[in-house]
């Protein structure tokens, strides 16, 4: 019974110092959600209001929000001569493996590089070739099922691997159509780009362009299921049957310079690098804090304002009548604020009139010392870029104040503190600036 009592006891004791928070209120319109909570503690209560960009998110360093794409399926290599085939499975080749790796610098849009790997079956047209310098992956082999229209030109089996090798433009076409979602299930990724094709055991090299569409089922924030459906256009250097002498004119005409490449693959999609599974959304969060004991003692606050009131009539008078005293010894409560263009750290001429107003206060409380903090707009730049910036622009103003208009160095203090939300009403431009502030000792 003595210790249930004892434990009751410390649950009580404990109980004030805790605290709890709990949504109050949630709005959302067609461009934000505004989210506004509650925070309960010992001290007062807190409201912090977090307001969300829709289909808004943070710019993202380079290590962020990468792709791995691997699958394995089957394709086909359609040549000039490849119609001949009498079915259309004599042409499919397994197994086909792709890989892509891609960069997200958006979630509507990436780039990135990819390869297949795979065989191809063909025809080849060995008439009037058979001292041809490139055999491009020819064999022995004579094909038995070929028109008897086409019997003349002798057509053989072509038999090789290649590898395709190329760099990507991504589109996330879920995004770019119906907005970002991280928990959408199904996505379609579609990509183009140019590369090249070289061949195993033959001197072949073709120049492709590839194109697709990644289809993405969700699993968990990093895995997806993948169907790869490709395609690709390669040039007739890489199979050589550009290279065809057939002794008729009316043959060279119908000879097409490019060849098709289809496939289809079945794999995974893997999100990898820093913070991976999704992106942050654009947001501001503005913070008030309510103090329940200040407020409960209002009465004597009232009390000091009063004698405050008096006391400082009393000043006043010994002010007066104090006239060796050359000098204001504390600046009253104000702040100045330096502006900037975005991504520079240079005055502009509006505001060296606007410092040369507060090196003349400066001049004149020489007992003071001020603060001097730069900022930059967290909405634009990454954290590192905002960092630098700040730290010029607090340099800038500190230069100018003491070799152009002469402060003591002694009353200047500095501090710079990078990008930050909103600071002056929900304005970007506002938040690139160089606070002043006189130290109240």
């Amino acid at each position: 019974m003595k210790k249930l009592f004892l434990l009751i006891a410390s649950a009580c004791m404990l109980a004030p110092a805790t605290s709890f928070a709990q949504e109050v209120k949630r709005t959302e319109d067609d461009k934000t959600v505004t989210i506004v909570e509650e925070t309960q503690t010992p001290e007062g209560k807190i409201l912090t209001t977090t307001v969300y960009q829709k289909n808004s998110v943070f710019t993202n360093g380079f290590w962020h929000n990468w792709e791995l794409m691997a699958g394995v399926g089957t394709q086909f290599y359609f040549g000039d001569n490849d119609k001949y085939f009498q079915k259309f499975t004599e042409m499919l080749t397994f197994p086909d493996f792709d890989l892509y790796l891609t960069k997200w610098a958006s979630p509507s849009f990436g780039v990135g590089i990819g390869a297949n790997y795979a065989g191809f079956t063909g025809l080849y047209q060995s008439r009037e070739n058979a001292a041809a310098e490139h055999p491009h992956f020819t064999t022995n082999k004579d094909y038995p099922n070929a028109p008897a229209a086409q019997e003349y030109y002798k057509l053989k089996y072509q038999d090789g691997k290649y590898l395709n090798m190329f760099a990507l433009l991504h589109a996330d076409l879920g995004t770019i159509f119906f907005g970002y979602n991280p928990d959408r299930f199904f996505n379609v990724d579609a990509y183009a780009g140019g590369g090249f094709l070289t061949g195993f055991g033959e001197k072949a090299v073709g120049a492709t362009f590839n194109a697709g569409l990644a289809n993405k089922f969700r699993l968990s924030n990093q895995l997806s299921l993948l169907l790869n459906i490709r395609g690709a256009i390669a040039s007739d250097d890489f199979d050589g049957e550009g290279y065809t002498n057939e002794p008729t004119e009316e043959h060279i005409k119908h000879n097409v310079p490019l060849d098709g490449i289809f496939g289809a693959t079945v794999g995974l999609s893997w999100k990898i690098g820093k913070e991976h599974s999704k992106w942050i959304p654009a947001s501001r969060v503005s913070t008030i804090y309510y103090n329940d004991a200040v407020l409960a003692d209002k009465a004597r606050l009232e009390k000091a304002l009063a004698d405050a009131a008096n006391a400082n009539a009393d000043l006043k008078k010994q002010l007066a009548d104090n006239e060796k005293v050359q000098y204001i010894k504390e600046v009253p409560d104000m702040w100045f604020h330096i502006n900037f263009i975005v991504d520079r750290w240079d005055l502009v001429k509006r505001e060296l009139i606007n410092l040369q107003s507060v090196a003349g206060i400066m001049k004149s409380t020489p007992n003071t010392k001020y603060l001097l903090v730069g900022y930059a707009d967290k909405q634009t730049a990454t954290p590192s870029h905002n960092l630098m910036l700040s730290k010029n622009r607090v340099e800038s103003v500190y230069n100018t104040l003491v070799n152009e208009y002469g402060v003591d160095p002694e009353q200047l203090t500095t501090d710079y503190k990078g990008g930050v939300d909103y600071m002056f009403y929900n304005e970007k431009e506002l938040s690139r600036c160089v606070m002043i502030s006189a130290i109240k000792e």
